[in-house]
């Protein structure tokens, strides 16, 4: 399945609290200062103004650009 990827600036993911999607967060690897997370859905944009969200691709995490993507932020 290929998923979107984003980078949390501030540690913190979206937590659905009254989607009707319940499962919208796949995976999230929670750093210091970062989080790398994986969604089956694009992110809002109230989000990705309360996560700082930073878009890095949609795809496999084993694809180039993402794997470039993400670097540029972690």
């Amino acid at each position: 399945m290929r998923n979107y990827w984003y980078v949390s600036l501030i540690n913190d993911y979206p937590r659905c609290k009254d989607c009707r999607d319940k499962r919208v967060v796949q995976s999230v690897q929670m750093k210091s200062k970062y989080s790398v997370i994986e969604m089956i859905r694009e992110a809002e944009p109230n989000e990705i103004d309360a996560c700082r969200l930073v878009y890095c691709g949609h795809g496999f995490y084993s694809d180039k650009h993402i794997k470039e993507n993400l670097s540029k932020y972690v």
